[in-house]
């Protein structure tokens, strides 16, 4: 079994299904990392409110791993490419002048057969999990 290093990142939900499902490819943050590759998706525990109204759903993992995304680059956001690319990150409100956005950008999500419970943490986090890695085995 691959032995390298995991990492993880915590979205709120609906965010983390429309991610994993393929239908969101941009993750608006305000902070970036180096890393590129791939990329756990966790749900955390607390919902979006405004994104359960616009995307509700019935099944709502939450607390876990639900799945994987490739990392592949990251993006500041300029007025222009908010509006460009609303339809991938899905947020419909106005662009922010008050603080610096970045749009991560992800290919290849990849969902989970099963939700694997797991405590998340701020910013991307390590994960040793052999229920992960079993799931990311799984897939391939």
């Amino acid at each position: 079994m691959n032995e390298l290093l995991l990492w993880a990142l915590s979205v709120r939900q609906p965010w983390t299904n429309l991610i994993v499902w393929g239908l969101k490819d941009i993750e608006i943050r305000t902070w970036v990392t180096n890393y590129r590759g791939l990329l756990l998706i966790h749900a955390g525990a607390t919902l979006d409110r405004f994104g359960m109204v616009r995307f509700p759903m019935a099944t709502i993992p939450m607390g876990a791993i639900i799945g994987s995304v490739k990392l592949v680059d990251i993006v500041r956001f300029t007025r222009r490419t908010w509006k460009e690319w609303g339809d991938r990150h899905l947020d419909i409100g106005r662009f922010p002048t008050d603080r610096e956005l970045y749009g991560w950008i992800l290919e290849d999500p990849r969902p989970f057969a099963k939700p694997i419970p797991y405590k998340g943490l701020q910013k991307l986090f390590k994960v040793e999990s052999k229920p992960v890695r079993q799931a990311l085995a799984a897939r391939n």
